[in-house]
């Protein structure tokens, strides 16, 4: 009886500890490549995976480039424990792996690793697409006047020396001696 509970509990927590540690990995969507496609613009897809580092660093970076080619070109992530189907279709061998897919569909480039932004910004020049126009926001003035103030010439007293800084602390002046 003993094990049975123990073996229960083990259970219990294994499934816990797997829904902890890969959070949304069952909120994750799978990729409609066919309703893209029919948007009849260009299309990235990021391949990579929930517990890849390199995955993680380019997540910020791909959220950011598909603020700035929305309405040109779709950029969407794909994990491939999810998209497995898919992720085999296009050979995926490694995470990340970048691929840019023409509007018609066809494969245009491909990289295994890590695309910087201003690559990835290159690899659009050369399809033809261009940075959506972004609005300009309207620059705020402080309402109250900023004050900048240079070290020494500051309107908060500053300390005389290191006594004051640090009290009880070395002073600069403390000799030191070689034994």
């Amino acid at each position: 009886m003993k094990k049975t509970w123990l073996s229960l509990i083990c259970i219990l927590f294994a499934g816990f500890c797997a829904g902890y540690f890969s959070p949304g990995l069952a909120a994750e969507r799978q990729i409609d490549l066919r309703a893209l496609l029919a948007k009849k613009v260009p299309i990235l897809l990021v391949f990579g995976s929930n517990c890849c580092p390199s995955c993680q660093y380019s997540k910020p970076i791909l959220d950011d480039l598909a603020k700035v080619y929305s309405g040109k070109a779709i950029v969407t992530g794909v994990d491939v424990a999810v998209d497995k189907d898919l992720a085999r279709d296009f050979k995926i061998r490694l995470a990340p792996t970048q691929v840019f897919l023409t509007p018609d569909g066809k494969e245009f480039f491909r990289k295994e690793g890590n695309l910087q932004r201003e690559e990835t910004i290159q690899v659009f020049n050369k399809m033809g697409v261009a940075p959506a126009p972004q609005a300009r926001a309207p620059i705020s003035v402080p309402a109250t006047p900023v004050v900048m103030s240079v070290p020494g010439n500051s309107a908060i007293p500053q300390p005389k020396n290191n006594q004051e800084r640090n009290p009880g602390f070395l002073t600069d002046d403390l000799q030191w001696r070689s034994m």
